[in-house]
């Protein structure tokens, strides 16, 4: 039934430390508050990525570009409790401003978010988290995103296909 809600802007959340740090994958990101301002993302309660935003209280929201596509999807089809995904990745982790969650230098922008509440909802667990910091790139120069000149990922559905603000499909 979740179907009928694609397609969705496509996330990459951060976890973790420096020393170790997760990405993965997650459609289910929603801004929720102007102020403070704060942002909420479901996480399966079987994901690593879950285990880790427990155990630090943070992640970040990160925004990526079609270019980063098979980063992407690596990131959401490999399990970083069986395996260091950043060894995988093409990605750059740097160091957070607030928060220890890494923020990845190849995205667009990346939102420093510090968990204030957590929901349990049925498979998900629900994670609201107030903005500490943001980061960002040439395509939010103004505070909006660049559409005419950045493409960001939405996933069509709860398979492999992925679009932008046109109308191609792109696959990993």
């Amino acid at each position: 039934m979740l179907g009928y809600l694609y397609p969705l802007r496509t996330f990459l959340i951060t976890s973790g430390t420096m020393d170790r740090p997760n990405v993965m994958t997650a459609d289910w990101v929603v801004p929720l508050s102007f102020s403070p301002p704060m942002c909420g993302v479901a996480i399966g309660h079987k994901r690593y990525t879950k285990k880790l935003i427990d155990e630090y209280g943070d992640f970040v929201v990160s925004v990526p570009t079609i270019e980063l596509l098979k980063d992407v999807w690596i990131a959401g089809t490999v399990s970083g409790a069986k395996e260091n995904k950043a060894e995988k990745l093409s990605l750059t982790f740097v160091p957070s401003k607030k928060v220890k969650a890494p923020s990845i230098k190849e995205c667009q922008a990346n939102l420093e978010c510090r968990v204030v509440k957590s929901v349990e909802t049925g498979d998900h667990v629900f994670y609201v988290g107030e903005i500490v910091e943001v980061s960002y790139g040439d395509a939010f120069r103004d505070g909006s995103p660049d559409i005419e000149n950045y493409r960001f990922i939405l996933h069509v559905d709860i398979g492999k296909g992925f679009t932008t603000n046109s109308s191609e499909i792109y696959t990993p």
